[in-house]
């Protein structure tokens, strides 16, 4: 697939991380548009940024309205026709976004990486995840994944999407169900769901591409360590899934009764 790429990389008071994932984005063997999104950061992230200079573009806003806004503006500010949103403490192998493109056709909503989680500090082996999820490197039905992703989630730290399903795909406040969301999560699962509604396929690397940082400042690290947050985590993450499937049988009552819209 011949196609523009945009890295977003939203970032909240991680100077001290973000260079890593700003340099990984620039290293990639095809080249992409890097915007980096400021949301009310009180350290030296402006700092970082600026001594990027014209490499990449830089969104600052004084005030933070949460991660999800953080990652719209960004996609926002985008011009690539497909973007990764890249997380600040997170990184990504230099062949990323040439391996993606290479799974992407016109009928493929996304692509996505194998991931390895590397422990702060070395001191837990790294961990690879989606190894089994998929048997090689391709594009696959999305029949092929879709128990695992409604069941599971794919972080957007190993993956490529179109630019329209995000900026669709990252709603503000709560979908129409009687749930709660937890800070940061459900549109990091529903932006998948919303492309495997869109097209009939999901491209896969079987490589560990993307690199997951654990470390005690991570959200989800933050929420395993609290039942509290971990159950409003899976609440964010069950009621995903329920719209998900309210959307599909929709779509499939128009297809039977051929309603175009």
């Amino acid at each position: 697939m011949t196609a523009t790429v945009s890295i977003v990389i939203p970032t909240f008071n991680r100077a001290d991380k973000l260079p890593r994932a700003i340099d990984s984005a620039l290293d990639q063997t095809v080249p992409c548009e890097v915007i980096v999104v400021d949301h009310g950061s009180a350290d030296q992230t402006p700092d970082v940024a600026a001594a990027y200079g014209d490499k990449i573009t830089y969104v600052r806003r004084d005030r933070d309205f949460g991660p999800h806004y953080c990652w719209l503006d960004g996609v926002m500010h985008s011009t690539g026709d497909l973007v990764h949103l890249q997380y600040d403490d997170d990184w990504i192998e230099p062949r990323f976004v040439e391996a993606c493109l290479a799974v992407m056709d016109d009928e493929t909503g996304f692509a996505f990486t194998m991931a390895r989680v590397h422990t702060e500090g070395g001191t837990v082996p790294d961990n690879l995840l989606f190894r089994k999820w998929l048997p090689r490197t391709g594009t696959f039905p999305v029949a092929k994944i879709e128990k695992r992703i409604t069941r599971g989630v794919v972080s957007p730290g190993c993956c490529m999407f179109r630019r329209q399903t995000l900026i669709d795909g990252l709603y503000q406040g709560q979908l129409p169900l009687p749930e709660f969301h937890y800070h940061g999560v459900g549109p990091d699962r529903f932006i998948a769901l919303l492309s495997m509604l869109r097209y009939p396929k999901v491209g896969f690397v079987r490589e560990p591409l993307a690199m997951f940082l654990a470390h005690p400042g991570s959200i989800t690290i933050d929420a395993g360590a609290d039942k509290q947050k971990a159950e409003a985590l899976n609440r964010a993450y069950r009621d995903v899934s329920r719209f998900y499937r309210e959307l599909k049988l929709i779509k499939r009552m128009r297809k039977v009764f051929g309603v175009s819209r």
